[in-house]
C-alpha cells in the first residue's frame, strides 16, 4: 500500500515538473521581456561634402591603382634602390599620389553614411595598404632624386592617411588596417632621419604627434567593435522591421547582458594598456564562455543560446591591443629621434638631455601609454636610443629589444627600442632589403 502511494506521488511530481517546464517554455516563447534595451540609432549626421571628405580623394587614389594588378614587390620597394620596373610603375600612377596628398589635407573623413554591421561592404583592406606602400615607394624615389624633404612630406601624408582610416564605430578591422598603413609610413619616416633637413624633421615630428593624438586607443577601438557586434546581432535576432518574437527578444537582451559584462571587465585593462591583465582575462574568458555555451547547459534555453553567440563574437582582446600599442610606440619613438636629429643638424651634436631638442621642435616629451611616464632616451657613443617599456609594463632600461613583433608576446626584461641610425626592431621586417640605415 505504502509502495503504491509512493509511486503515485512520484508520478504526480514528474507530471507537475513536466507541466512547469512546459509552462516555462511557453512563457519564454510567447511572453516578451518586461524591458528591452532600446535600439541603437543607426542614422549618422549628413555626410561631409565631397570637398571636405578625405575619403573622396582616397577612393579615387584606390581606383587609379585598380587599373592594373598590384605588383608583389610594392611592399618592399621603399627599402632599397628602385629598379626600372618600379620607376615605371610609379610613373603610371601619379594620380593616385595626387589624390593621397589631397585627401591628407582634408579635415574630415567618413566611409559610411550610416553605422555599419559586419555585413556592410568595406573598402578592400589590402588595397588600402597598397596605397600607403605606393606613397613610401614614391618617397624613396624622391630621396634618390635628391629631394629628401619632399619625401618626408609624402611619408607624413601617408601617416595621416593611415590615421584617417581608423574611423570609429566601424569595428576593429579598420583601426588595425590603419595601424598597418601607419606602420608602413613609420618605416619610411625612420629612414628619413638620415636624409631630411632639420626644419622638415621638426614639421614631421609635430605632424606625427597630431596624428597619434587622433588615433584611437585600445579601449576605444574595442568599444567600436562591441557596437558593431551589437548592431549585427540585433539585426540578426530582431530584424529591421516588425517586432521579433518573445524568445528572440529574450535571447538578445541576455546576449547584451553577457556581452556588456565582458566589456565592463575588460575596459579598465584596455584603457590602462595592461597586457598581462588582458592575457589573464582572455584565458579565463575562453574557459568560462566554453562552459556556459556547452551543450550540457542547453536546458537553460535563453542563457545558453546567448552564451553561444557571445562565445562566437568575443575574440581575444590582448593581441589587437598589443598591435595598437606598437603603433603608438612607433610614433613616440619617431618624435623623440626626429627632434634629436633636428637638434644635431642645427647644433652639430646630439643632445645629452632631449628636453632642449623637443622644445626646439615644438614638442612635448612623448609619453609611454603603458607606464604613463615619459619614454626613455639616452645618448650613446654610436648615437642615441629611445625606448618604451613594452608589453610587460616595466621599463628595463632599454637594453634588450623585443625580437618577435609578429606575435607580440609578453617577454619580461625587454623593451621596445628605437636606435638612431638603424631600423627599429618593431619595423625591421619592413626594412629587410635595406639593412642598416646610414648613420646620421
Amino acid at each position: 500500500m505504502a509502495a503504491g502511494l509512493s509511486v503515485r506521488v512520484a508520478a504526480m511530481a514528474v507530471l507537475l515538473g513536466l507541466a512547469a517546464s512546459g509552462l516555462g517554455f511557453v512563457y519564454v516563447m510567447l511572453v516578451p521581456p518586461a524591458r528591452m534595451p532600446p535600439r541603437e540609432a543607426r542614422r549618422r549626421p549628413p555626410a561631409p561634402a565631397p570637398t571636405e571628405n578625405a575619403w573622396t580623394e582616397y577612393s579615387r587614389a584606390l581606383a587609379d591603382l585598380r587599373r592594373e594588378t598590384t605588383p608583389g614587390w610594392l611592399g618592399e620597394a621603399a627599402a632599397a634602390a628602385l629598379t626600372p620596373e618600379e620607376h615605371a610603375y610609379l610613373a603610371r600612377h601619379p594620380d593616385a599620389l595626387t589624390h593621397l596628398r589631397a585627401g591628407a589635407a582634408r579635415t574630415r573623413f567618413e566611409y559610411f553614411r550610416e553605422a555599419p554591421t559586419v555585413v556592410t561592404p568595406v573598402p578592400d583592406l589590402q588595397a588600402l595598404r597598397h596605397l600607403a606602400e605606393l606613397a613610401t615607394t614614391e618617397a624613396r624615389r624622391l630621396k634618390d632624386a635628391g629631394d629628401p624633404d619632399a619625401a618626408l612630406a609624402l611619408e607624413t601624408a601617408a601617416y595621416r592617411y593611415g590615421t584617417d582610416l581608423a574611423q570609429l564605430d566601424a569595428g576593429l578591422l579598420l583601426p588595425l588596417t590603419a595601424a598597418g598603413c601607419r606602420r608602413t609610413a613609420a618605416a619610411a619616416l625612420f629612414a628619413s632621419l638620415a636624409t631630411a633637413s632639420a626644419p622638415a624633421l621638426a614639421r614631421a615630428a609635430r605632424a606625427v604627434a597630431a596624428e597619434d593624438d587622433r588615433m584611437p586607443g585600445a579601449g576605444e577601438a574595442t568599444a567600436s567593435e562591441w557596437r558593431l557586434i551589437r548592431r549585427t546581432v540585433e539585426d540578426g535576432f530582431l530584424g529591421t522591421g516588425e517586432a521579433a518574437g518573445a524568445y528572440r527578444q529574450r535571447v538578445f537582451a541576455r546576449f547584451l547582458q553577457q556581452h556588456d559584462a565582458v566589456l565592463d571587465e575588460a575596459r579598465p585593462l584596455l584603457e590602462a594598456w595592461d597586457f598581462p591583465g588582458l592575457q589573464r582575462l582572455d584565458e579565463r574568458l575562453a574557459a568560462a564562455l566554453r562552459s556556459r555555451a556547452s551543450s550540457w547547459r542547453s536546458f537553460f534555453l535563453v542563457d545558453n543560446m546567448a552564451a553561444r553567440i557571445v562565445e562566437g563574437v568575443v575574440a581575444p582582446l590582448s593581441r589587437p591591443a598589443r598591435l595598437l600599442y606598437v603603433d603608438r610606440a612607433n610614433g613616440a619613438g619617431f618624435r623623440m629621434l626626429a627632434a634629436c636629429r633636428a637638434y644635431q643638424l642645427a647644433h652639430g651634436r646630439l643632445p645629452h638631455d632631449a628636453r632642449a631638442a623637443l622644445a626646439e621642435s615644438g614638442l612635448q616629451w612623448p609619453i609611454d601609454v603603458v607606464t604613463g611616464r615619459p619614454i626613455g632616451y639616452r645618448l650613446e657613443t654610436a648615437g642615441a636610443t629611445a625606448w618604451l617599456a613594452g608589453f610587460d609594463g616595466r621599463d628595463d632600461g632599454g637594453r634588450t629589444p623585443y625580437l618577435d613583433l609578429v606575435e607580440a608576446t609578453i617577454v619580461p626584461g625587454t623593451d621596445l627600442l628605437y636606435p638612431l641610425g638603424s631600423p627599429p626592431p618593431t619595423l625591421r621586417t619592413l626594412a629587410s632589403r635595406a639593412g642598416a640605415l646610414p648613420k646620421p
